[in-house]
């Protein structure tokens, strides 16, 4: 899958911490955040089905929007 760069800001606190763990496990900065999104984005069925009815009604609401 192809990458995409982003971009946040965090404390200096949290990149230090992330340094830390990248440095001492070997891995980048940016492998060791999709390691841990990818570990720690886990929902229960009942929260990610009110995610998706949450931005279903947000497109609804842009496209009144755009009509009206």
């Amino acid at each position: 899958m192809p990458k995409k760069i982003v971009s946040f800001t965090l404390s200096e606190g949290s990149v230090k911490k992330i340094e830390k763990t990248s440095n001492a496990l070997g891995m980048s900065r940016s492998e060791l955040l999709e390691f841990l999104i990818n570990k720690g984005f886990e929902f229960p069925d009942e929260v990610l089905e009110n995610v998706a009815k949450i931005s279903e009604l947000q497109k609804e609401t842009k496209e009144k929007m755009k009509t009206e």
